[in-house]
């Protein structure tokens, strides 16, 4: 009994840290994606990560430090498009300001 409270006691923080990792990592993930958009002149209208089993514009990424979004924006003047976005290089990760975009064919 008093063993799995000490193991309880030991692994609590550590499942409070990968979870607090987790939710800090999807913000800057968001960040980077909305400082992009500001900085093109879009406004986003819905953006999603694919699942590790849909197809995307880029199907191999280099390192898990590079985050993939399927988007739709609108530009100012109200033109729609839609495409794949890749945040970050495969070793600076987001700390990179790299983007690369694929559209959507018209």
């Amino acid at each position: 009994m008093r063993e799995s409270l000490v193991f309880a006691a030991m692994a609590a923080p550590l499942v409070v840290l990968a979870v607090v990792l987790y939710w800090v990592d999807r913000i800057r993930r968001r960040e980077a994606l909305y400082r992009w958009a500001s900085e093109q002149g879009f406004h986003v209208l819905s953006a999603r990560q694919p699942w590790l089993t849909e197809a995307s514009a880029f199907p191999l990424a280099f390192s898990k430090s590079q985050h993939v979004f399927r988007v739709h924006v609108e530009a100012a003047d109200g033109h729609r498009r839609s495409g794949w976005i890749r945040f970050g290089t495969a070793w600076l990760g987001l700390c990179a300001t790299q983007a690369d975009v694929k559209w959507d064919s018209l």
